[in-house]
């Protein structure tokens, strides 16, 4: 029998920081004297398949970690040296550049893809309305339009990118044409589907996986994307991660579970539970999003726009997208 202890997703707020975590057993069988650590910002999304498989594929014991992709990234910059941690996987290319910037991963790599796009009402909106970001500035949408805060890590993400790729000027231009529509200002992209769903708002900008999730729910949901600047650079594309930590006990083990994440039949895993887009060839995405078709992206440029964090944010706050 191969040899697999522990798989356990340790969930933690607050108390992640303060080193009280709490721990939901989900297999054990056998015993070992070592562990392969994981922390994980994806724990909640319910992934654990892919850690159990390998942990009896190759005898491994594993043990996840997890919280929110800031509690990660403080956590292990006070652990230093002694973390436990070998593998951190994360959300948002922002968080990744953070823990290269900071010498938490030496490198890293895209566990899975997320489109940051425009959504419209099916029922109000055509398709072709609104095609492109800066058409959401369109005096057209004063009244109409739905944005999360501008704190939000997604937001700032694509607002730095865009610093990175048209400069500061356009950018800005973009901005303050969007907050001329005077747009209601929401928690969380589900805030903002809900609320073009219930006729608050037409259109909006939200991360598409949160629409996958809503069409698996209610296949009627009426929302749909639109996937932005098609004649452009295409769709802004942000993404998970994942990298060995510097100085981690079980490093090769770490390479050896990272390899096997990226693999078509785990990836299909990550893709379609949270609905996002595989970041290597031959998986499928789920069926709610695969059914809008092929799209151009523009993946979001992280040594670029990581070190444009700070910008975004100032610029965010000096044009009112708070």
């Amino acid at each position: 029998m191969s040899r697999r202890r522990l798989l356990a997703i340790l969930v933690g707020g607050a108390a992640l920081l303060a080193g009280a975590f709490v721990g939901v057993v989900l297999a054990t069988s056998g015993s070992s004297s070592e562990e392969l650590v994981v922390y994980s910002a994806r724990s909640h999304y319910g992934e654990e398949e892919p850690f159990l498989r390998f942990a009896k594929q190759t005898g491994t014991d594993i043990t996840l970690r997890g919280g929110s992709a800031s509690e990660l990234y403080e956590r292990l910059r006070s652990e230093g040296d002694n973390t436990p941690a070998d593998v951190l996987i994360t959300v948002d290319a922002a968080n990744l550049w953070r823990a290269q910037d900071a010498g938490i991963i030496d490198s890293w790599e895209p566990l899975t893809e997320r489109a940051r796009t425009i959504m419209r009402s099916t029922e109000r909106v055509g398709e072709d309305e609104v095609t492109t970001y800066e058409g959401l500035g369109d005096p057209r949408w004063k009244g109409r339009l739905c944005l999360r805060s501008g704190t939000s890590e997604y937001n700032v993400s694509f607002i730095a990118d865009r610093l990175a790729k048209d400069g500061r000027a356009a950018t800005e231009r973009m901005l303050r044409r969007w907050m001329a529509n005077d747009p209601e200002i929401l928690g969380s992209d589900v805030d903002v589907l809900e609320a073009i769903a219930e006729g608050d708002c037409d259109v909006g900008l939200t991360n598409s996986y949160y629409l996958g999730r809503e069409l698996e729910e209610d296949p009627d949901f009426p929302v749909a994307p639109v996937w932005a600047d098609q004649d452009g650079r295409g769709t802004h594309v942000n993404l998970s991660g994942l990298g060995v930590v510097r100085g981690a006990d079980h490093a090769e083990e770490a390479r050896e579970l990272i390899r096997f994440l990226r693999t078509p039949a785990q990836q299909e895993v990550f893709a379609q539970n949270n609905h996002e887009f595989p970041a290597v060839e031959g998986a499928q995405p789920s069926p709610e999003i695969e059914q809008f078709g092929d799209f151009g992206q523009d993946p979001i440029d992280v040594d670029g726009a990581g070190p444009l964090l700070g910008d975004a944010l100032e610029l965010m706050d000096q044009v009112g997208w708070d």
